[in-house]
């Protein structure tokens, strides 16, 4: 099934025969074919569903073919759930379950996942960025990661981000930054532009949009689709993007359209002749309506009532019979032989090119120190976050270190100083884990479509966060344990300070791993907020503190082997009291000495040292699976026909 001919039918309304100011010469001239760098046919995508305890099988895509030239642009147009973001994926090789079957042909070949990646472009329908960053700086980190060092130097990755500025009429905006919700910054169109931008910068041959115009007005909407057919034109590229129903202006700016309901093609051909093809099969658009409007409203299911819906389902599959129709009659030669297939002729011309042409990726070191330099400006200025990191550890010191404000050697000194080894823990896990979790989250969702075009490696993305957040932990914790220390007259002994310090800081460090596992396996923020109280408030619980381990039944006691919080508190309580001794008044209950009061709470299983190892192993573990988790959950099993 192929486009319709442009001069099988009389021209229509939809626009003059007028030269488009974006019309190329690079085709080769009048009466030439164009490049084919994407050509598909017959594709299928079925999905399984369940519905009262039933299951059926969902047909998405119905034997969908066609295929792009250079320099053009194609609007793919339906109404919701028509199956137009479907086949954009489809053809761009983001889809995720379900069965997709078909051929798709790129520049005459098979495709190779990898190079397609990096030949082509895809602007998600949400633009995902960096808030803080301006829309030059988003730029200049896109083309320093999907840019080859081997083909470029910082000075041409400079001149190709200016570039592209001057292209997509960014110049006023060049220092604003993107914004968001809590940010001022760019206006819904600079934005969508800057996301058009970030994905140019490689000069792709073929540039995916899902629904680019979406929340934008309509000039807004004309700059954009004007945008990206001149850069189309001009670099000899092609694209194609969904979009719901654009107005005239904008639907006359396509060379060519397909129309989509219920999964099947209802027309495939230039935009110019639409008009002239409905109207040949009865369907005449009124002179003063939308075209595009009329074609939605034909295609569109109407639920209303049962025989409006009965009607528009005969109308919808009569449009598609009657496409079928006309495209096998293109597909036939004047004396009634079968044309050869697009995908045999796309072959020959082209030999036998294969796109799985070998790309040299950036080096380890050079992806991790652009990453660290994002990542550091990044929290440079997030000033909510930047102050509450620094005052909460302040606040929190003076608070514990006057409520127990210079204790004593006597018996009840005993529990406040284990009081305070626990609150000092407990400063390690909470006011740790959960700021920085929120801006995991929200990274990793930009992350996750940087990897989609592969932009830079899991590892060294994974490394340049530990190298972020363990020191910001480190050092805002650190005034904490100080100020605690010597407010509150914890034992005046230089080596126990520099003992716990260290034991502190691991506790740091092991609960950001902990929340790299949380951070990489579960999306939503508040699933994880609820979940990750209730491991962390479990494993304070199992610290040693609360419940003494010789009492706690079998099927728990196990628990205080992979919980790290008990050998930090296990670590500092018997750095702090091993060699103390305590003053006691009339009472059975008092121990003179601090070992005893060790083995009372169950403390002593291990010595400091057998503590610190077994805190460390676990937190090898975390950042292993955490690392595991993020390329699991953050590379999608995209399927490719």
């Amino acid at each position: 099934m192929y486009e319709l001919d442009g001069n099988s039918l009389s021209d229509g309304s939809v626009g003059s025969n007028k030269p488009s100011p974006y019309t190329s010469d690079k085709s080769g001239g009048p009466g030439l074919e164009r490049e084919v760098v994407l050509s598909w046919k017959d594709i299928e995508y079925k999905v399984t569903t369940k519905a009262n305890k039933q299951t059926s099988v969902k047909t998405i895509l119905n034997s969908v073919s066609g295929h792009i030239n250079a320099g053009e642009i194609i609007a793919l147009i339906g109404s919701s759930g028509a199956g137009k973001t479907t086949l954009l994926n489809a053809l761009s090789g983001r889809i995720v379950g379900g069965q997709l079957t078909g051929d798709v042909r790129f520049q005459g070949s098979k495709r190779n996942p990898t190079s397609f990646k990096r030949l082509t472009a895809y602007v998600q329908q949400d633009d995902l960025m960096h808030p803080l960053l301006s829309v030059e700086e988003t730029l200049t980190y896109a083309a320093k990661f999907r840019l080859q060092n081997a083909a470029y130097s910082p000075r041409q990755k400079a001149e190709r981000v200016n570039e592209v500025i001057r292209q997509l009429r960014l110049e006023a905006a060049r220092n604003t930054r993107i914004g968001n919700a809590a940010t001022r910054g760019v206006s819904g169109g600079e934005r969508k532009r800057v996301s058009i931008g970030s994905e140019l910068l490689t000069d792709p041959k073929l540039l995916f949009l899902d629904e680019p115009t979406s929340g934008l007005d309509s000039n807004s909407s004309e700059m954009v689709v004007e945008l990206v057919k001149k850069i189309s034109v001009e670099q000899n590229t092609a694209a194609i993007m969904t979009i719901h129903q654009p107005n005239a202006r904008i639907f006359n700016l396509f060379d060519k359209v397909i129309l989509l309901s219920q999964g099947s093609v209802v027309y495939f051909g230039p935009t110019s002749k639409s008009i002239s093809y409905f109207g040949s099969i009865g369907y005449q658009c009124p002179i003063h309506e939308n075209p595009a409007d009329y074609f939605v409203d034909l295609m569109t299911l109407d639920y209303r009532s049962e025989d409006l819906l009965a009607e528009s389902k005969k109308r919808v599959n009569n449009l598609v019979e009657r496409f079928i129709v006309y495209s096998s009659q293109l597909d036939m030669h004047a004396d009634g032989k079968p044309s050869k297939p697009l995908h045999e002729s796309v072959e020959s011309s082209y030999g036998t090119i294969a796109n799985d042409v070998g790309f040299k990726k950036n080096s380890w070191v050079s992806e991790y120190i652009t990453l660290l330099r994002r990542d550091w400006t990044n929290i440079y200025r997030d000033i909510y976050y930047s102050t509450s990191q620094t005052l909460q550890p302040i606040a929190m010191c003076l608070m514990i270190g006057f409520m127990f404000y210079n204790l004593k050697h006597d018996d009840l000194s005993i529990q406040n100083r284990l009081g305070v080894v626990y609150i000092i823990t407990v400063q390690a896990t909470f006011p740790i884990f959960m700021p920085q979790i929120a801006l995991f989250v929200d990274d990793l969702v930009i992350a996750v479509r940087e990897q989609s075009s592969a932009s830079y490696r899991f590892s060294t993305y994974y490394v340049s966060k530990m190298s972020t957040y363990v020191p910001i932990a480190l050092v805002c914790n650190t005034p904490f344990y100080i100020g605690v220390y010597f407010i509150s007259r914890l034992d005046f002994d230089a080596r126990k300070f520099f003992i716990g310090l260290p034991v502190f800081y691991c506790q740091n460090i092991v609960t950001v791993g902990l929340m790299f596992i949380f951070g990489a396996s579960i999306k939503s923020i508040a699933m994880i907020y609820v979940l990750s109280t209730a491991v962390i408030t479990s494993q304070l619980l199992f610290s040693g503190l609360f419940a003494n381990f010789r009492t706690v039944t079998d099927v728990l006691s196990w628990v205080r082997w992979i919980n790290p919080i008990y050998y930090s508190f296990s670590a500092l309580a018997q750095n702090e009291m091993s060699d103390m001794t305590f003053i006691c008044s009339a009472g059975p209950q008092c121990n003179k000495a601090g070992k005893d009061v060790l083995n009372s709470y169950s403390l002593d299983g291990f010595n400091i040292w057998q503590d610190v190892l077994m805190l460390l192993l676990n937190g090898v573990v975390f950042y292993i699976c955490g690392y595991l988790l993020l390329r699991w959950k953050g590379t999608p099993k995209y399927l490719w026909v």
